[in-house]
Formats: C-alpha cells, structure tokens, sequence
C-alpha cells in the first residue's frame, strides 16, 4: 500500500468515526487544552524531556511544543484536538521510559540500596554487579534525591534478583554480610520485607513494618518488637489518644491495656498459624491470604518468632 493510499484510508476511517459521533451527539472535536497542559508539566517535573515524550507517546514535538510554550509572541494554545488529549492524560511515564541520561526522582533507588544494605550485601559486590558506576555513586545514592534514569534502572533490576533470598545465598561471607546488617540497622534503613514493587518507588508511602502500620495497633507492634516508631503510626495512636481524652485515668488505663493486648500475642499466633498451613502444603502467598495479613508482615513475624524445636 502506498503512503497516498494510507493517508486516503485513515482519512476515510476518520470521516467515518465523525459521522457516527454526531450522530449519536457526541461529537467534541476539541477540547480545553489547559489540563492537558498541566498533566505534561508534570511528566517534564519527573525528568522527562519533550522529544522523550514525543517518542513514546508518538505525539510530534512540534505538537507539544505549541501546547506548552508561546509561539511568536502568542500564548499557548487553548484548544487542542480530543485524541491527542486523550493520549496524553492517560500517559504516566514508568522507569524504562526516560532516557538513561535523564535526571528522575531517587526515592526508589535510594530505598533499594538500603534494602540491600539491610540485606547485608556490600556496595562493593552491588558494584561489581553494575559496572557502569563507582562505588561513590552507590554510596551516595543511599541518600540522594535525584539520579539519572540509567542508575535507577541498574539498581532496580538488580535490587530484583538479589532480593531473592539472603545475602550469603548468593555468596557472600557471612561476617561481611552481618556487619552491613548491623550498621544498616544503626541507620534504621528498611529491609526488602517492608516494601512492595507497588509502593517503593512512590514518595508518599511508608513501609509496612507491621502489617498495620496507619493504626493504633501498628504503633503497640512497634512498641512491643522494638521497631522504631513509623509516622504513620504516631498520627494514628495520637488521634487515639485524644478520642478518649474525656475518659477518666482508670478508664483510659483500662483502654490503653487491653490496645496493648490485642497486639502483644497476636504476632506469636500469626507465626505458629502459618507454620501449620505451610506443613499441609500452603506457600506465604496463599498462607498470608489466609491468615489476613500481607505477605511482608507474614515474613516479619516468622522471622521474629522463630520455631521451638523440642529439647
């Protein structure tokens, strides 16, 4: 097919589509472009350039360019055609879409190189894994809050497959790898179990130390395992508070100790409890669904209550 006959046939395709939107009144050929606007600002803020954009979502440059900057003098366009529109706000870049020399956001970076840290794997081998970078590098991205695409991108894959067991499975000596525990857990950085793929790159979430981090529970958890207190959790125990600010001393006592009981034995049960689904057979996904709590909390508690073997 020629280019001509191409053209001849989406234009038909088009003419057509027309048609039967006003027919059925619902044709809206174009639509107010200042959303628009505003959704790609904020793909260029996360480190996206106009001509990345312009590959990925197969939209002309030239078409963004009118949409986001003055032409001759001229504001931005008001209006702009309903398809690209609809392209463009249901696009949202994920990390395989930037360009390796981008400059992006460093919150899932920085949280997998901790998670590593915790792990007990040194910068050294993440190094040697890696190759392109230095060790500086690595160490700095523990704390920074910007890198580029192709760090990130590095750090996540092999965040991935390291991830997958313990630090000594994958050869490191053990010594090594409880003296990066140890200082990772001076510095109180989490470790795999407490983030998920849906919520560690994203800034606005916290890591589920507890399987019930945001309530009063999560925080008795923290205080009982000796996990330093999360955010989320102090909010929840002080709204607590103050709803039974009206309660006499003996009664809020009362309260407070039976909020600490309900926490107290409840991670002994969750451990003794999968233990029994997984000898008939269940793994921590299916074990973790039963019991009613997430897998990350599941793995937490075996690993706080460990087995009993008889003397």
């Amino acid at each position: 097919m020629t280019s001509d006959q191409a053209l001849r046939d989406a234009k038909a395709r088009w003419m057509r589509r027309r048609r039967r939107l006003i027919g059925y009144g619902q044709w809206q050929p174009f639509v107010d472009a200042e959303p628009v606007r505003q959704h790609v600002k904020a793909i260029q803020a996360t480190g996206m350039s106009v001509d990345n954009l312009s590959t990925v979502t197969q939209i002309s440059a030239s078409n963004l360019g009118r949409l986001l900057y003055p032409n001759c003098g001229r504001p931005p366009i008001a209006k702009m055609r309903t398809e690209t529109a609809d392209t463009l706000l249901a696009y949202w870049p994920t990390l395989d879409d930037y360009s390796d020399a981008a400059v992006i956001d460093a919150t899932g970076t920085r949280r997998r190189t901790r998670a590593l840290a915790a792990m007990g794997w040194p910068v050294t081998r993440i190094h040697s894994h890696i190759g392109f970078c230095s060790v500086k590098t690595l160490e700095e991205a523990r704390a920074a809050t910007h890198v580029t695409a192709r760090l990130a991108r590095a750090v996540r894959d092999f965040y991935t497959w390291a991830s997958v067991g313990s630090a000594e499975d994958h050869g490191i000596i053990p010594w090594l790898a409880k003296r990066g525990r140890t200082y990772a857990s001076r510095q109180g950085w989490e470790d795999p179990s407490v983030w998920d793929e849906d919520t560690i790159d994203d800034p606005n979430a916290y890591p589920e130390w507890t399987g019930h981090c945001g309530t009063d529970r999560g925080w008795w958890t923290h205080r009982i395992e000796h996990i330093p207190v999360c955010a989320p959790c102090q909010a929840a125990h002080d709204e607590w508070l103050q709803e039974r600010k009206h309660l006499s001393p003996a009664e809020r006592y009362r309260e407070l100790g039976r909020a600490r009981g309900e926490a107290s034995n409840r991670g002994a049960s969750i451990a003794e409890d999968a233990r029994e689904l997984m000898r008939l057979g269940a793994d921590y996904e299916v074990a973790a669904q039963r019991i009613g709590v997430t897998r990350q909390h599941l793995q937490q508690e075996l690993c706080r209550h460990p087995e009993q073997t008889a003397a």
